[in-house]
């Protein structure tokens, strides 16, 4: 496994928000920046800090961001034990939108609902902690409600922390304005040293400092470039 490094800060941020959800309390968490910046590396490590048993999580696939619901019912399948617990409106639609039962559209308010009360009800006994990756690809219905579900968090002693990559253009990524007003959490290229000291986890043994400082820079403090251009380093 290859260690953060550079990282300290968004780290820190990260331990608070768990502090404030094993006390009682819930949290909401957006990191945003460029693709293969290390979003998901810190989403690892926050799911790492809780037994997997209370980490639930949804990825973003680009080739499902037309299903409806799909993402929605990543999160959901794990807590449908709690399904039963729920005000009969709030079950019924959601019901429908994971596709359990029959009907016509379920309401953006009870569905929402529905999932506050199931994420409410899992986090009873113990804290939950929910991660949300690669939302730009995550299909537009489940996006809303999940932000939905995000405002409304309260003293339910759960985590919900998403992830969105910025595009090189100037235009927002998909699905940005739904996490409008959210905490957020900036993740920036690695300094210099932060870089090396990866690129030397990465590239261990006899490589020179000219190479190792070329892939640096062509990296530009991105941690997924630099592992791209060692492996190429290291085919040779």
């Amino acid at each position: 496994m290859v260690d953060l490094h550079g990282r300290a800060h968004e780290q820190a941020v990260l331990d608070r928000l768990l502090v404030d959800v094993r006390c009682g309390y819930s949290r909401a968490l957006v990191l945003r920046g460029d693709s293969g910046i290390g979003k998901t590396a810190l989403l690892s490590y926050l799911a790492g800090q809780v037994p997997a048993s209370r980490v639930i999580s949804a990825v973003g696939v680009e080739s499902e961001s037309e299903i409806t619901y799909a993402s929605l019912q990543q999160i959901c399948t794990p807590l449908l034990g709690y399904l039963d617990r729920l005000p009969a409106v709030q079950r019924a639609a959601l019901a429908t939108a994971l596709g359990l039962s029959g009907g016509g559209s379920p309401g953006h308010l009870p569905t929402g609902l529905g999932v506050l009360g199931l994420l409410a009800e899992a986090a009873v006994d113990e804290p939950l902690v929910c991660v949300v990756d690669d939302v730009q690809w995550i299909d537009r219905m489940s996006a809303a409600i999940l932000a939905f579900v995000a405002r409304r968090l309260d003293t339910e002693s759960v985590a919900l922390v998403f992830a969105i990559s910025s595009f090189a253009s100037a235009l927002a990524p998909p699905n940005a304005e739904f996490l409008s007003g959210l905490p957020e959490l900036r993740v920036d290229r690695l300094r210099d040293e932060d870089a090396r000291a990866l690129l030397d986890q990465l590239l261990p043994g006899s490589v020179s400092a000219r190479v190792r400082d070329g892939i640096v820079a062509r990296a530009r403090g991105n941690p997924l470039a630099l592992m791209v251009l060692s492996r190429r380093e290291n085919s040779f």
